[in-house]
């Protein structure tokens, strides 16, 4: 076909289940770790907004987690190399929290702004609480015939334990609201690499 679908945004999706041991050692670990947290609403959000862990975008609740932090080491790294990334590869957790969200919350479009990676991995989950929704970044030509043509809905990712997804972080996204009456646990987190001009980044 001569038309050839250019700029792709690449999304990487990953299911735990086909190693028990990891799956339960991982889950293990993190919920452990959400059970020491304290979670409410962020002051000024709506009041449909779920709940996170205290200053969730100061704090890095994954840091004492090695389990998880090398299964997601290793899954960046398969990343990158998918993306055929040839750049150093060292790079600083910036920021990790917990999200609780219960019958009728869900999360607002948004990003995470400056970072180079952000990603989530759902501790908890009945597969019907209100997926993850990527907003096709491609919207905003939509002025343009030929975008209006090709823009899509947004891209829904799958709803499962033990499931990791990894994307660029200037994507936005948004969750559909959680209508079952159990309360869905994730956790996201944000990466940013090390460049080589700076100096500060505690590096892995």
């Amino acid at each position: 076909m001569p038309t050839q679908p250019w700029f792709a945004s690449p999304v990487y999706v990953n299911d735990l289940h086909e190693n028990e041991d990891s799956y339960n050692a991982i889950q293990d670990e993190l919920l452990s770790c959400c059970n020491n947290e304290k979670f409410s609403q962020v002051p000024g959000w709506a009041p449909d907004s779920h709940e996170l862990n205290e200053d969730p975008f100061n704090n890095n609740v994954i840091k004492d987690c090695p389990i998880f932090l090398d299964f997601l080491h290793a899954n960046l790294m398969s990343y990158l190399d998918d993306i055929r990334c040839q750049f150093p590869r060292e790079y600083v957790i910036t920021s990790s929290w917990f999200t609780k969200t219960l019958h009728n919350k869900y999360a607002h479009l948004h990003d995470h702004g400056s970072c180079d990676v952000s990603g989530v991995y759902y501790v908890q989950t009945n597969g019907k609480d209100g997926n993850l929704l990527f907003h096709d970044p491609y919207k905003s030509y939509a002025t343009n015939y030929i975008y209006q043509v090709v823009t899509s809905n947004d891209s829904t990712l799958p709803l499962e334990q033990g499931l990791l997804a990894l994307w660029p972080g200037m994507i936005q996204h948004r969750t559909q609201p959680n209508k079952t009456q159990d309360e869905r646990i994730s956790l996201s987190f944000n990466l940013s690499f090390v460049r080589q001009y700076d100096d500060t980044c505690i590096r892995r």
